[in-house]
């Protein structure tokens, strides 16, 4: 079998397969070179991810020939060499030859045979709809902060779902929720650890080139199934679905007459500054009202409480309320959306309570148009 293709087109096959490669010693730290209906493709694939990809090249075998080769070493071969054609040939043997300008190398191929492809999965996939990639991205982006990582205790908040075109995740402190306008159909689950591939996806130059088409693909019988996002070029990325649902998250909130607005580069520096004198690794920062204005506090190493005055933020109706919040959700918070001031509803329910965030793209903007809300419980 023999694929030539130009170091241009490689790389951006290369870039979607690497998204799902391992880093193991196995099949699943190779990339997988394949013809099927007389095209070439490379696919790759870490325990519940996998991806795909087409190759622009001109092949010279039969359909079914395979051939796989360690992903590190292609990739760094393919950096390395001049740009122009450059050929893969794989032998009988298991051995895998790459020729580029000045350049000839051998190459380790493991049996292809051994590689758990998903055709039948992907034989008769549900079309979902579909979505800039910049809108999912942006969702998913926020809600990862939020994906519990208790893998042990609660696996099923270990995730993020959509049900009807809403996504959520909580971590039992916080609770995500967003509404995406373009999918109000969408349902599928993406276990926390794999969030990050289907970004690295969306986040690609060519992935952003126009609109990606959403699929759940189902086996047989129900034994397994998957969401895929699938770009126009016909390159996608696969997550397996998790067997458990999320639990329902209420995330309705009532108005309040109680707000704080952040200044968000106030606010990060005081946290600079108390953190210095605080316990190491301190999350938490209190908000209390003092003297007509907002203050934030954190326990010092040395004993006490230390304060910074917030000159330029904001309170309405705090009177003698305090609460406590981990600084690093209003951080994430800021810079997801670009915001140079943060601003929460506060709802004190006996001794405790929570504060409310909502923002909603705006409607006139094409490329972006999700409603999100996220409730956020005070620390004790």
């Amino acid at each position: 079998m023999k694929i030539e293709v130009a170091k241009s087109d490689l790389e951006i096959a290369l870039k979607v397969a690497n998204t799902t490669v391992a880093s193991g010693t196995d099949l699943s730290a190779h990339y997988l070179f394949r013809i099927r209906d007389g095209k070439a493709e490379v696919l790759s694939y870490d325990a519940r991810v996998f991806s795909s990809a087409p190759l622009v090249a001109n092949t010279d075998g039969e359909d079914g020939d395979a051939f796989t080769v360690e992903a590190w070493r292609l990739d760094k071969w393919v950096a390395s060499v001049g740009d122009g054609v450059l050929s893969l040939t794989s032998t009988d043997t298991g051995e895998v030859t790459a020729k580029g300008p000045r350049s000839r190398i051998k190459l380790r191929s493991l049996d292809p045979s051994r590689f758990p492809f998903w055709d039948g999965l992907l034989s008769s996939p549900t079309e979902v709809g579909t979505i800039t990639p910049a809108t999912l991205q942006r969702a998913l982006s926020l809600t990862k902060n939020f994906i519990s990582m208790d893998d042990t205790n609660r696996p099923e908040l270990c995730q993020t779902e959509a049900r009807e075109g809403v996504l959520q995740a909580t971590n039992r402190v916080a609770v995500s929720s967003v509404t995406l306008r373009d999918l109000p159909e969408l349902s599928l689950r993406i276990p926390g650890k794999d969030v990050g591939v289907v970004l690295k996806f969306l986040a690609d130059k060519t992935t952003t080139e126009s609109p990606i088409k959403v699929l759940h693909a189902e086996r047989e019988g129900g034994n397994g199934s998957a969401a895929v996002f699938v770009r126009h070029d016909g390159s996608y990325v696969g997550v397996s679905r998790p067997t458990t649902a999320m639990p329902q998250l209420p995330v309705d909130v009532e108005d309040t007459d109680i707000r704080v607005q952040i200044n968000v580069e106030e606010f990060t520096n005081a946290v600079d500054v108390l953190l210095a004198s605080a316990p190491k690794n301190h999350p938490t920062a209190t908000f209390s009202a003092k003297d007509g204005g907002l203050v934030v506090s954190m326990p010092s190493e040395a004993g006490g409480h230390d304060e910074f005055p917030l000159l330029h933020s904001t309170e309405e109706g705090m009177g003698d309320l305090s609460f406590t919040l981990d600084y690093a959700y209003i951080r994430s918070i800021a810079d997801q959306f670009g915001l140079d001031t943060v601003d929460f509803g506060v709802h004190h329910r006996g001794k405790g309570g929570y504060v409310s965030f909502s923002h909603e793209d705006s409607a006139d903007d094409t490329s972006l148009g999700n409603r999100y809300h996220t409730v956020i419980v005070w620390r004790a």
